[in-house]
């Protein structure tokens, strides 16, 4: 698939005035994502549970296609409703002593430091910020400041606030057979950069389709690696924990052995089943080339603010700007507001966004209006 045929199942700033620069937000969700909802609401309006076991098998269909989005199995890959749901699954789920030490970065997302902090106060743990090299998130930094008492690294694949990358692979590459958990938010990332779970080496990873993956709220994701999943507790449990809503209860059953013993019930099925409509697109357009188009709008927008001079902070798809003068921020922010830019207050300025369905005249209009 091209990408201007990959453009065309998104709406477009001309024929709705929005002009959509907040994919680390919110993303569009293309045609596709919503005609299939709209199919499975209408089946469940008319059909109820006749198709309920279809909608279930269709679940299981996306998490196959999940699964070889991010270079990971079925096994390993489990759903929840938000990524804050499936990183407080890994953090109170790895098991804990006192004085083990959580090393993490101090820019991180509140949503991949709560958890954490929760998990060192519940286990008397220590949570230890890495201090960031001016908004750059260098993984020797964190190697620097491993111990002996260090078991987990929890890290955001890519920051949300000026998209700042931390090399996964160095980090699992320099720590293999240490024992340390590897965990990482890939929210920021996944949908828009090439990434695979298997050649990561990280133990865990979360997600969400909300973002770059252009899809509703509600299917986000976990993937465990096959030989961590027996040491990592379930946080929740119910009949799915251990099998199937007809599987007769006992006193010595034990979890599923794969990812999905983190599932303890229902799902959010028109979510998940419209996630594999998303996921059909994307592997259709391919994801380098959705990355190199991103990237490609980003550096536009970039250029174009240098040449405005304003500063600028950019990685890959998402940048960061600001004035010279920061008080002029508030009133940049009323411009772009007033002309139905989406953007977001982030770090050193606002944050800039771009995704593969974004164009060259999404960027002249923002240029035009910071001029």
């Amino acid at each position: 698939m091209t990408l201007p045929q990959f453009q065309a199942h998104f709406s477009n700033s001309a024929s709705t005035g929005y002009t959509h620069f907040n994919n680390s937000g919110q993303s569009l969700i293309p045609d596709v994502n919503r005609d299939m909802a709209l199919h499975w609401i209408e089946r469940f309006y008319r059909e109820g549970a006749f198709c309920s076991i279809e909608g279930w098998q269709q679940t299981e269909t996306t998490r196959k296609k999940l699964a070889d989005f991010i270079g990971a199995t079925s096994e390993e890959v489990s759903f929840f409703q938000t990524t804050a749901s499936a990183l407080s699954q890994v953090a109170s789920g790895i098991p804990l002593k006192p004085n083990d030490e959580i090393l993490v970065w101090d820019q991180e997302y509140p949503s991949n430091f709560y958890p954490w902090r929760k998990a060192a106060e519940a286990s008397s743990a220590r949570l230890v910020q890495i201090e960031s090299d001016n908004w750059s998130t260098p993984a020797e930094k964190i190697l620097n400041r491993v111990t002996d008492k260090t078991r987990v690294i929890a890290v955001s694949w890519v920051q949300f606030q000026t998209g700042s990358v931390t090399d996964l692979r160095l980090l699992s590459q320099t720590l293999k057979g240490s024992g340390i958990w590897l965990v990482a938010d890939v929210i920021q990332g996944v949908g828009v950069r090439p990434f695979n779970f298997q050649q990561s080496g990280f133990d865990a990873i979360c997600g969400g389709s909300h973002k770059w993956l252009c899809s509703s709220f509600g299917a986000a994701y976990m993937a465990v690696k096959k030989e961590r999943l027996a040491q990592l507790a379930p946080l929740e449990v119910g009949a799915m924990t251990y099998g199937t809503p007809d599987t007769p209860k006992s006193m010595t059953s034990q979890p599923k052995s794969d990812a999905s013993r983190y599932e303890p019930g229902t799902k959010s099925m028109v979510e998940i089943i419209a996630l594999g409509a998303t996921l059909d697109l994307f592997a259709k357009t391919g994801i380098e080339n959705i990355f190199n188009e991103a990237t490609r709008i980003s550096e536009f927008l970039q250029s174009g603010l240098r040449d405005l001079k304003y500063k600028t902070i950019g990685n890959g798809p998402i940048l960061n700007f600001s004035p010279a003068n920061e008080k002029d921020i508030d009133a940049i922010a009323k411009k772009l507001k007033a002309g139905k830019v989406s953007f977001a207050r982030r770090g050193p300025g606002i944050r800039l966004s771009a995704h593969a369905y974004n164009t060259e005249a999404d960027a002249l209009k923002v240029l035009s209006l910071l001029k």
